[in-house]
């Protein structure tokens, strides 16, 4: 049975400012939970229904991870999840990795504020085999439970990063940046060598002034029919397939 301090823990790790005091986040459902636990995050705990505890039992013993068994109803009480009748794991937060930038397309992040967005991207990414992500620091945070749940456990596979876009950029400058705007060329008509970084901007208000002069290449994706404009996971899905495919 949950406690009601388990129960305001879970829950206060919502909230960014309590996951960065406790360096932990949790993961919620069948498929999210089984691919946390087939990957190097640290578990500290996991909560599982009867229905499912056969299933994983057996990987909580082999990692000596503490398993609690509790009522689909309980985990309705925890989590962002309006229903969830199978498991939620509490997991530390990883300390970042070093960018090491070899012959590879590395996608940089201005300031995306939607978490389904930036979970699209990372799926996206792992689909496409990037390794790399940078975001910039007011991008939504990866350990968002929003973003977590939209990236179906790819976000154990990407290594995401937050830091400086300029000094990125300054530390890099001979790797060419690509980025997205309305009035750039059409990316078909652009031919792109890696290493590069492909740079997509804020939903609404795109690439930040001060990374304009960063800029090698401004592309778009021409529009054929009449929308106003294109998702920017979309958009990243389309650009990404450009370069790699």
């Amino acid at each position: 049975m949950l406690s009601k301090a388990e129960v305001k823990y879970i829950n206060s790790l919502q909230n960014k400012k309590y996951r960065r005091i406790e360096r932990a986040f949790f993961v919620e459902g069948y498929k999210n939970v089984l691919e946390i636990l087939n990957s190097d995050y640290e578990i500290k705990k996991l909560f599982v229904t009867n229905a499912f505890f056969t299933q994983f039992e057996p990987i909580a013993l082999k990692n000596g991870i503490e398993l609690q068994l509790v009522t689909s109803a309980e985990l309705g009480l925890i989590g962002t999840l309006e229903t969830n009748n199978s498991a939620l794991a509490l997991a530390a937060i990883k300390e970042e990795e070093d960018i090491i930038i070899g012959e590879e397309l590395v996608l940089v992040l201005d300031g995306i504020n939607d978490p389904g967005n930036l979970g699209t991207i990372i799926r996206t990414a792992d689909w496409y085999g990037i390794r790399n992500l940078v975001c910039s620091p007011d991008t939504v945070d990866l350990y968002n439970p929003k973003v977590i749940n939209s990236t179906k456990g790819s976000y154990t596979r990407v290594n995401v990063c937050y830091m400086d876009l300029e000094q990125l950029f300054t530390s890099n400058s001979k790797i060419p940046v690509f980025a997205a705007f309305m009035d750039g060329k059409a990316v078909y008509e652009v031919k792109g060598r890696l290493p590069l970084f492909l740079l997509l901007g804020n939903e609404a208000n795109g690439i930040s002034k001060d990374l304009v002069p960063f800029i090698s290449q401004k592309i778009t994706i021409p529009k054929v029919g009449n929308a106003e404009s294109l998702n920017v996971g979309v958009a990243a899905g389309i650009i990404i397939d450009r370069f790699l495919c």
